[in-house]
């Protein structure tokens, strides 16, 4: 891969994170993590805490949050015959039985090979490969349920532990599902982690003070994981993901008022009803620094990882350098990173 092709707003979008900064447990309560409150505008950063978000909130705001559900879809398989474990990944469920899922060191595995779950070998996978993708095709139909006996809770592996009990909690998106059409979330394999940050007592000022939370969903797969290549920048797409917008949501998104997006994957799928004009679909839209964005007033998210497509679209939305600046100074000021991080 040729260095020279990659965008200098590419190369722009790097730091240098010390290993203790990166968060591996959740702040309790979840709304005492830090809050950065920057103002695109002015180029201002404030400091303050998530349980102060109420002051930057007003009645009318309708707040879009990411309905998604994550699921336990780390799994651990071996040969019927063997003990050594494969970590597996589910993604996605792209025809029946098969799922797409993300695997290492499996290069010894041929294809067609069969696989079962370590935690409970009732339930088989036969190993296919298309191109640089690999898929599991399941001996039965699975769902949440299922990958809660077989599996974990898909925490990221810079966290460099292992899922624990209490992550099933902890990891889970604070939103119950309040999409009425239930079969429109498939759920996900990685946790919409801006709303890791609410309590039960902050979602009900916040709703008090007359501010509209609305659902919307965004299936998250293998955009989050995979790394961005040069193909990415010369299509401007990334992998696909589902997504869906109730109508109601819609409406709201279409009708006056300040509009936030809560988290990346709440912002990526309104942007995609803007641009395919349609409620429900699979995006690929891969949003960078230079991208016009437009009908979305304010963001919420957490700190992204270096040259990361969530960084970009971050980046997208309140300019490189400012974004720069400001993660220079929470690393200064030793803010915590990534999915349990402020």
């Amino acid at each position: 891969m040729s260095g020279e092709f990659w965008p200098q707003a590419y190369k722009d979008l790097n730091f240098e994170l010390p290993e203790n900064l990166i968060a591996t447990e959740p702040v309790q309560p979840a709304n005492h993590a830090r809050l950065m409150v920057i103002d695109c505008k002015s180029g201002t950063i404030t400091h303050r805490h998530f349980f102060d978000l109420p002051q930057y909130l007003q009645a009318g705001d309708a707040v879009f949050y990411n309905a998604t559900q994550v699921e336990a879809r780390r799994a651990y398989l071996r040969k019927p015959d063997g003990d050594k474990l494969f970590e597996c990944v589910f993604l996605k469920a792209v025809s029946g039985q098969v799922w797409q899922v993300l695997m290492r060191n499996i290069r010894r595995l041929k294809d067609g090979a069969t696989l079962v779950a370590a935690q409970d070998t009732s339930y088989a996978f036969v190993l296919r490969r298309s191109g640089s993708d690999l898929f599991l095709e399941s001996s039965r139909t699975l769902s949440a349920d299922d990958f809660s006996r077989i599996g974990e809770m898909p925490i990221p592996p810079y966290m460099r532990r292992s899922a624990a009990d209490a992550d099933r909690e902890t990891y889970q998106n604070f939103f119950a599902r309040q999409i009425a059409e239930k079969d429109k979330v498939q759920g996900s394999a990685a946790s919409p982690t801006a709303a890791l940050h609410f309590t039960t007592e902050l979602y009900a000022t916040l709703k008090k003070q007359g501010t509209e939370f609305l659902p919307i969903c965004l299936d998250i797969g293998y955009g989050t994981f995979a790394p961005l290549t040069e193909e990415n920048f010369a299509t401007g797409s990334l992998h696909a993901e589902h997504y869906y917008i109730p109508p109601v949501s819609a409406a709201r998104f279409n009708a006056a008022g300040r509009k936030i997006a809560l988290g990346t994957t709440s912002l990526r799928a309104l942007l995609s009803l803007q641009r395919y004009g349609t409620q429900e679909g699979s995006t690929e839209i891969f949003v960078k620094p230079g991208d016009p964005i437009a009908g979305v007033d304010g963001l919420i998210t957490n700190f992204h990882l270096p040259q990361s497509s969530l960084l970009l679209l971050t980046a997208a939305f309140c300019g490189s350098e400012l974004l720069l600046r400001a993660y220079r100074e929470a690393i200064a000021a030793s803010y915590r990173f990534y999915s349990y991080g402020d």
